[in-house]
C-alpha cells in the first residue's frame, strides 16, 4: 500500500491552530491540558472559520457548530490532549475554504495515482 501526503501553505493568512480539509469535513484542532481546554480551542477555531466562510455572525456560527460538529478525541496519552472538531462541508452551501486548495490538491494527487 502506498500513501501520498500533500501539504500546502496559504500565504498571507494567519491561523493560530491547524485547519484541515477533507472531501467531507472541515477540521480544526485544539491541543492543551485539561481536556476541556483542548475541546474549547478546537470548537472556538471552528466557529470562527464557519463564520468567516458563511458570513454569519459568530453567535449564529456558534449555534450551527454546536449542533452539527463531531468531536473525536485524538490523543489523551501525551502531556497535552488533542481534540478535533469536524464540521460537515455539505452544511456550508458551497462555501470554498482556503481558496479552493483542497480541490487543487486533490487534482494534483490524482496524477500521482495514475
Amino acid at each position: 500500500m502506498d500513501t501520498v501526503a500533500m501539504l500546502d501553505v496559504v500565504k498571507g493568512t494567519y491561523v493560530p491552530w491547524p485547519r484541515i480539509e477533507s472531501d467531507d469535513y472541515l477540521m480544526t484542532t485544539g491541543s492543551a491540558r485539561p481536556l476541556e481546554d483542548a475541546f474549547r480551542i478546537a470548537h472556538q477555531q471552528m466557529v470562527l472559520w464557519v463564520a468567516e466562510l458563511t458570513g454569519q455572525s459568530v453567535i449564529d456560527a456558534y449555534q450551527l457548530v454546536s449542533q452539527a460538529a463531531l468531536t473525536p478525541i485524538a490523543n489523551v496519552v501525551d502531556t497535552a490532549y488533542t481534540v478535533v472538531c469536524k464540521f460537515p462541508k455539505n452544511l456550508l452551501k458551497g462555501a470554498v475554504a482556503m481558496g479552493g486548495m483542497h480541490a487543487a490538491m486533490r487534482k494534483a494527487a490524482s496524477t500521482w495515482r495514475a
